[in-house]
């Protein structure tokens, strides 16, 4: 398939599908996973691998002496990508921040999706779960290996990630990485930080 094809058939699978993904990311949200006290992280490693597990990925859910991480592949191609992302979250408190919201159910106010974690960093997953879903619509298949690393203790200080990466260096060798960040900068063009 032409790549411009391509591009226009996930796109438009994206905004056909939209609402889909908010009520992932509303799934996501509600888990508590605050790392700090060890809240809903068990739970959100679990939906974590679940979500990436429904795609096609294989995925283990394992730990190095602290909170579980979740890592998962989906083989294609002979390149490899690894992302990055985690799925905890600092501690909700001050509640008068959230001007009588819970903060672990997303609410909306405009274009706005408002909820604990949702820039830092459950949004990111959503994001990049759609992005899987649209390009596997509209190519079939994705293009090259695509690994995940997903922790539960970035809040912290990521304690165990050491440990982790040594006890599983193969699996995370790749030709390529992709951080948890990535936005529109203020004239709406994508920025993606280079050189972590």
């Amino acid at each position: 398939m032409e790549l411009e094809r391509a591009r226009d058939v996930a796109f438009r699978f994206l905004e056909e599908n939209f609402r889909r993904y908010v009520r992932l990311l509303a799934d996501l949200v509600a888990v508590p996973s605050v790392s700090a006290c060890g809240e809903g992280v068990e739970e959100c490693a679990r939906l974590v691998a679940d979500l990436l597990a429904e795609r096609g990925f294989k995925t283990r859910v394992v730990r190095a002496g602290g909170h579980p991480a979740v890592l998962a592949e989906r083989e294609a191609g002979e390149k490899d990508i690894l992302i990055y992302n985690h799925y905890d979250v600092q501690p909700p408190e001050p509640f008068e921040g959230w001007e009588g919201r819970d903060p672990f159910e997303l609410s909306e106010e405009g274009e706005l999706l408002i909820g604990r974690g949702v820039a830092d960093n459950k949004g990111n997953i959503a994001a990049r779960l759609a992005a899987i879903d649209a390009l596997l619509h509209a190519l079939g298949e994705l293009p090259l290996t695509v690994k995940f690393i997903v922790e539960g203790e970035e809040e912290i200080g990521s304690p165990s990630l050491l440990n982790i990466v040594r006890e599983h260096a193969a699996f995370l060798r790749a030709s390529g990485g992709i951080w948890e960040t990535a936005y529109l900068g203020r004239r709406g063009e994508l920025r993606i930080p280079l050189g972590f």
